[in-house]
């Protein structure tokens, strides 16, 4: 009992060194962030192990979706640690400084769309390893090798978590053929509720610091464009290529979850959880991207030549006979020009560009000095 008493004291009452940034990042999420957790849990089943993905960055597939880095690689990166290797992952894993617990295909909601491994999963999977690093961290027999490869138990509670996920439960409901308001009222509020819940839930496992990234405007998205212009009703398109009505309700889910998480702070005032609006940033950009470098915004790099260069069928890299003629998806000759990679996902350049942005701090809800002011960040690699 002393013990146990003991090791909840290091993890909730150990403060931030004076000075000194978070020595871990625990990350939440979909194919947006997975660092390769899908791949290993279903080795050569995903479109990520195969070229072109990765030919920017590392050179070569490496599980991600992209052909480079993450935004989750990224704010790793600035804030001076090494990209996070997935809690998937066994063979050569270092998880001194956090793990990365998110999943291609994921969603909120505890249903399977393309990942068996939605949020509340991925949470459990998490109470788990910090149960297995308590545990390993409190026998005096456990191996020194053991202990160079997992993080101290005060780091849990001086750590940054990382939570975007939510896009997918959207697209579940699209790609069903359901109605805009019928995914207004059938998903939204229980996602919004999941994301609060999981707040919650890793507060009480000693988190105090959360950033909570919003929905982006998915009606900019070519593989929702491609999906939606296939029906037999045409939607609304506005001035820079986007489906407003989608985007609305992206909006409308964001301020929902935007006065949830103010509510959570009230109650809960010793937690530091921070509504990253990525949705602006996003939209910043379709209104001015060429004064950022960007020439496509609704246009992927790698896909099949068309209006949006996506295919439904066809997956970025790969080929299909369609009624006797050869559909191929292939790579554009300049991915720094283009924001969006496969369809869904960004390239290197575009997830570069949206780190930079919240590193700015103008695109919180409310300030963020740990972050933006406490940590000597660390200038992003080309």
């Amino acid at each position: 009992m002393l013990r146990l008493v003991a090791v909840l004291q290091l993890i909730f009452l150990a403060p931030l060194t004076d000075g000194a940034c978070f020595p871990a990042l625990f990350n939440f999420g979909d194919s947006t962030s997975d660092s390769g957790g899908i791949h290993a849990t279903f080795p050569q089943q995903i479109p990520a192990e195969f070229p072109p993905y990765g030919d920017t960055f590392p050179g070569k597939p490496s599980g991600k979706y992209s052909d480079g880095r993450l935004l989750i690689d990224f704010l790793s990166e600035s804030i001076g640690l090494p990209f996070l290797h997935s809690a998937m992952s066994s063979v050569d894993s270092d998880f001194r400084h956090g793990a990365n617990f998110a999943t291609a295909g994921a969603t909120v909601q505890p249903v399977v769309y393309y990942s068996p491994f939605p949020l509340p999963i991925q949470l459990l999977q998490f109470l788990k390893f910090q149960k297995d690093v308590i545990a390993l961290r409190s026998d005096p027999d456990t191996k020194p090798f053991l202990l160079k490869r997992i993080p101290e138990i005060e780091t849990f509670n001086k750590s940054l978590y990382v939570i975007g996920i939510g896009g997918n439960d959207f697209m579940r409901g699209y790609s069903r053929g359901e109605s805009i308001e019928e995914v207004r009222e059938s998903t939204l509020p229980e996602v919004a509720k999941g994301l609060i819940l999981a707040i919650r839930a890793l507060y009480q496992a000693g988190a105090r610091y959360v950033i909570l990234q919003d929905i982006e405007p998915i009606g900019c998205l070519p593989f929702l464009l491609t999906l939606i212009h296939q029906g037999e009703k045409k939607p609304e398109m506005d001035e820079y290529g986007c489906m407003p009505a989608y985007n609305e309700a992206a909006s409308s889910f964001n301020g929902l979850v935007k006065e949830m998480v103010h509510d959570l702070r009230q109650e809960l005032p010793e937690l530091h959880v921070h509504f990253l609006s990525a949705y602006d940033i996003r939209m910043e950009l379709a209104r001015n991207g060429s004064a950022y470098g960007f020439e496509f915004y609704t246009k992927a790099c790698c896909g099949v030549p068309s209006e949006f260069n996506h295919h439904l069928a066809v997956n970025c890299g790969k080929w299909l006979v369609i009624n006797n003629v050869t559909v191929a998806a292939e790579k554009c000759d300049d991915p720094n020009k283009y924001f969006i990679w496969d369809g869904v996902h960004n390239t290197d350049n575009g997830n570069r560009f949206l780190a930079q942005r919240i590193l700015t701090g103008d695109y919180f809800d409310t300030p963020f000095p740990e972050l933006t002011q406490d940590c000597d960040l660390e200038p992003l690699s080309m």
